[in-house]
């Protein structure tokens, strides 16, 4: 196995674009229909995330909520995925077993690449906090037009996960490849 050196890691680093800008989207028809009859049922996903992105020197450009809507869920990811100040678009929600959740079915097929590999992490990492219920986890990252796409969960503590552990750590060096930088 190929192993990265000491210096091989700095290179890795430097080589990683900084300051990145995030797009945030939850999916959740329960909130969604509360917002239109002026009610808000608090989304702690997002607070969990803006604070995360933030503390990591990122800013996060917009939020937007939506309901499990195979159409809505693809006119919010191609007006994200055009945005020249977006880098990483995470969409939050709709990616479990019930019959309304359709993100993973409804953008999972549309990335350009995706990168199988995360939602093997995730799952393992997700097994380590929660047990067998994390092969429920069905997580997808990709990119499109040069962006970063992650589909997760909708819990904070799957957005903390991801965030923490597997996003903020690399979405720069990814989009340095991604881009051909």
């Amino acid at each position: 196995m190929p192993h990265h050196t000491h210096s091989g890691m700095h290179e890795h680093k430097a080589k990683a674009l900084k300051n990145l800008r995030y797009a945030f989207v939850t999916v959740s028809t329960s909130r969604f229909e509360a917002k239109l009859g002026e009610k808000t049922i608090p989304d702690e996903s997002i607070e969990v995330a803006k604070k995360l992105i933030e503390a990591n020197g990122d800013t996060l450009v917009e939020y937007v909520l939506i309901p499990d809507n195979p159409r809505l869920l693809l006119e919010a990811f191609l007006e994200l995925a055009v945005r020249e100040d977006i880098d990483v678009i995470v969409f939050s929600g709709g990616t479990g077993p019930a019959p309304s959740d359709v993100t993973i079915q409804t953008l999972g097929q549309v990335l350009e690449k995706t990168l199988t590999g995360f939602g093997d992490v995730f799952r393992y990492l997700s097994y380590n906090e929660i047990g067998p219920p994390a092969f429920l986890t069905n997580s997808v990252a990709g990119i499109f037009s040069g962006k970063l796409v992650f589909l997760l969960p909708g819990s904070p503590n799957a957005v903390k996960l991801a965030l923490e552990k597997l996003i903020l750590p690399e979405s720069g060096h990814i989009l340095s490849l991604a881009r051909g930088k």
